[in-house]
């Protein structure tokens, strides 16, 4: 398993990174947003670190590509990033997260960041999700003992690799893209 410091991207922090580079190549200006995403997806991208998108991102790209305006800025955006594909144990994680009051689409990235791999199944799990949501955070920092209590449980019962697996940290892109303190591998 790759021991390279890892995150996933949750969709809006993907499509700013994508409207940013849109709005440089069309010579306009950028959103405050824009600009920490853009700053966020350089500086990873410079010091190597693996970026991945949810698959639902994945999606709306394949067809947004077609169109000759985006396909550039897609080829540009997936050179330092990829795909997270669901692993086992990705949806009942999802579902218990549910129980702690994530909306299903939050479950879901938060899902995808423990029980997430590449597309050749090389690691298992992402160091961190990387967002703009600041109820997501919030509801993570909150509700983090109770979810790291219910993950041990979980871990117990199943097989190597999924229980040497960790949670991910849950970061807001502004303070990511300030100082690039993304954790680094155990």
């Amino acid at each position: 398993m790759s021991d390279q410091t890892r995150f996933l991207l949750d969709k809006v922090t993907a499509r700013r990174i994508l409207e940013g580079l849109l709005k440089l190549a069309e010579a306009r200006g950028l959103t405050a947003e824009e600009v920490v995403a853009l700053d966020l997806y350089e500086r990873a991208g410079s010091h190597g670190l693996r970026q991945f998108m949810v698959p639902s991102t994945e999606s709306v790209l394949r067809r947004l590509g077609e169109r000759p305006r985006y396909t550039a800025i897609i080829h540009l955006f997936r050179q330092y990033v990829e795909v997270a594909f669901p692993t086992r144990y990705f949806k009942r994680w999802a579902r218990r997260l549910q129980g702690y009051g994530f909306t299903p689409e939050d479950a879901g990235v938060l899902a995808l960041g423990t029980f997430g791999t590449d597309q050749d199944a090389r690691i298992l799990g992402m160091h961190a999700v990387i967002t703009f949501e600041q109820p997501m955070v919030t509801q993570w920092a909150t509700q983090r003992a109770a979810n790291q209590a219910h993950f041990a449980a979980m871990q117990q019962h199943l097989p190597i690799p999924y229980r040497q697996t960790d949670l991910p940290q849950v970061l807001r892109s502004e303070d990511v893209a300030r100082g690039l303190n993304l954790p680094s591998p155990s």
